[in-house]
């Protein structure tokens, strides 16, 4: 049944945006959607696992210029799709493995990825983004609150601290991927090797945070 995460979201990609739908969260979403334009106006931004393009979609009504990545070329394709000008462009990447795009952004954003890494990659994948980012740029994230009720509870813990989700697809395939919930502590713990100035916002669905390299 345990399939991987690049496996899961290629195989998600068509029904990725679903969950944005729910009518529960539509008050933090919105939220959201202002903090993130604010957060990235007239800045260059740098964006890994950016999926189907909804927060890229966000960002480019403000950005002066957008590089968006994802690991699957599925998702990118939808994105691509979305027409959302020519200062924005698409390219598939490792987010462990960033090419060189030129000049240090303003900005990197990665929304909805840092749940999904392992508590041991934490510190390893931090310092590539921020190597990609100029000083003073800003980090800028938003995850998942763990709601019960609105999202799927962690099936189990492993032996390294990371908790797990359980997924299945309209079609019936079922994947286990690494989810993690971190704690205000636990966040701030992790970004303040690489980064300063941490604001977390939290919401009830969701929290953002935002960070400046060091």
């Amino acid at each position: 049944m345990s399939k991987t995460m690049a496996d899961y979201y290629q195989a998600r990609a068509p029904e990725f945006e679903n969950v944005y739908e729910k009518p529960e969260r539509q008050a933090d979403l919105a939220k959201l959607r202002y903090w993130l334009a604010e957060e990235v106006r007239e800045a260059t931004a740098l964006e890994i696992a950016c999926g189907t393009g909804y927060w890229t979609g966000v960002a480019a009504a403000t950005a002066k210029a957008i590089v968006a990545t994802d690991f699957n070329l599925g998702p990118l394709e939808i994105a691509r799709s979305k027409g959302l000008g020519s200062h924005v462009v698409f390219a598939q990447a490792d987010a462990y493995a960033l090419p060189d795009y030129g000049p240090a952004f303003d900005a990197g954003m990665a929304h909805f990825w840092w749940s999904h890494v392992s508590v041991v990659d934490q510190q390893r994948w931090l310092a590539h983004f921020a190597s990609k980012l100029r000083p003073a740029a800003k980090l800028l994230m938003i995850d998942n609150t763990f709601v019960a009720g609105s999202m799927t509870a962690p099936s189990r813990t492993d032996l390294v601290g990371n908790t797990y989700q359980t997924r299945r697809l309209r079609d019936g395939r079922e994947y286990e991927i690494v989810k993690n919930f971190s704690t205000h502590a636990e966040l701030r713990n992790a970004l303040e090797r690489h980064f300063k100035a941490v604001k977390i916002l939290q919401l009830k669905y969701y929290w953002a945070v935002s960070a400046v390299v060091c």
